[in-house]
């Protein structure tokens, strides 16, 4: 088996009482009966019957949750099972979390979730993400779909690529150029080519500096604020039904009201500032999420096509992350840690909620932004 993972993998610690977001409130957390019989032993220890915070429906053992924390969550935001059993007696979901893992084959991809403050941490002070490779003598299950991640794994390390090696280009112009190769990948996938050296061709067309000046110029020219300004507002109104957190909450109907109002110009002078100050900060922060979204969701094996609708997906949430840091930043109360809870809770909707999903992609059609280009354009910009 060959092991493609992210480097922070392997060396991933929870941050337990630090943490600015913990994985223990607001989460439904399954147990496996293993572990649901060392809890029963562990009664004792603990100082609590299992039965009093398990609920064993038979086909599924999960912890009830008090006011949407997890009963061994302690006052201090330590765990009990951890703190008098030990780590060995959590249950596989805490035990893993925020380790992710894919297999194709004879390949395992493994990553760490977003909605973990402690990886957007990583991805903050780190200047660019490396990946590691491991290998061992355990075979695989048989993989009908070789070929395919073989060439979507060259379109994904190609535009991994290119979004580091340009920096010197806006992001914007970047991510807007790694998705006209991201089609041109789909449209060979379509033809039964799976070509990279081909498709190498046409990334490096792509990666000719006058190329990305002149996209640049275009896309400064054809961006209207005040249609952003709409779609912002509209996409927000959806986040805002989801309230498992009080805090998170709070901000985004803050977000709302602010983009409730008629529009200004104070908003593109606010959002100017935004850009020169915030988003310059966290410059390589950006594109260190991109290429980690890239790794870890834009290619959906053996489902090619749909790596469009998803890089749109990845899109809307960078852009409804950016615009409650935005509102935040106005009122005076954004700093690291607040923006970190921001990306932090939004990413768990997104991973956690298919209404979250299905609630966007109803809101792109009412809004006339069929067109992911078209929506690229407003959201990245």
């Amino acid at each position: 088996m060959i092991y493609l993972s992210v480097d922070e993998f392997h060396q991933f610690q929870c941050a337990a009482d630090r943490c600015l977001n913990t994985c223990c409130v607001g989460w439904k957390i399954v147990m496996n009966r293993e572990t649901y019989e060392k809890m029963v032993e562990g009664e004792e220890v603990l100082q609590i019957p299992a039965s009093d915070w398990l609920e064993d429906k038979g086909n599924e053992i999960s912890v009830r949750l008090d006011h949407g924390r997890c009963p061994m969550l302690t006052e201090d935001n330590l765990c009990r099972v951890v703190a008098r059993l030990g780590p060995e007696y959590l249950c596989p979901t805490c035990m893993f979390y925020p380790r992710c893992a894919c297999s194709y084959g004879d390949v395992q991809e493994l990553y760490l979730a977003l909605s973990c403050p402690e990886v957007l941490r990583s991805l903050m002070e780190k200047e660019q993400i490396e990946f590691d490779i491991g290998e061992d003598e355990i075979s695989g299950q048989e993989y009908p779909h070789t070929e395919l991640y073989v060439f979507e794994s060259a379109v994904r390390t190609s535009l991994v690529e290119f979004l580091y090696t340009m920096r010197q280009i806006s992001l914007p112009v970047r991510l807007f150029a790694a998705f006209t190769i991201l089609e041109e990948g789909v449209r060979m996938d379509r033809e039964g080519n799976h070509n990279a050296d081909l498709l190498r061709l046409c990334i490096d067309a792509y990666a000719q500096p006058e190329v990305l000046c002149a996209m640049e110029e275009k896309l400064r020219s054809v961006v209207d604020e005040r249609s952003r300004y709409h779609f912002l507002g509209q996409i927000l109104n959806i986040a805002g039904k989801y309230k498992e957190y009080e805090r998170f909450h709070r901000l985004v109907q803050q977000a709302v009201e602010y983009f409730g109002r008629e529009y200004t110009e104070d908003y593109e002078q606010q959002l100017k500032t935004f850009r020169e100050t915030v988003c310059r900060e966290y410059g390589k922060f950006y594109t260190n999420y991109w290429v980690y979204r890239l790794f870890c969701d834009l290619i959906s094996v053996p489902e090619f096509e749909k790596s469009r609708e998803k890089f749109l997906y990845i899109g809307v949430e960078f852009a409804l992350f950016q615009t409650i840091a935005l509102v935040s930043f106005i009122k005076g109360n954004l700093d690291r840690e607040e923006y970190m809870y921001i990306i932090s809770c939004l990413s768990r909707l997104m991973e956690h909620s298919d209404s979250f999903y299905q609630s966007l992609t109803s809101s792109i059609v009412d809004n006339d932004l069929v067109s992911v280009a078209g929506i690229l354009l407003l959201i990245i910009a």
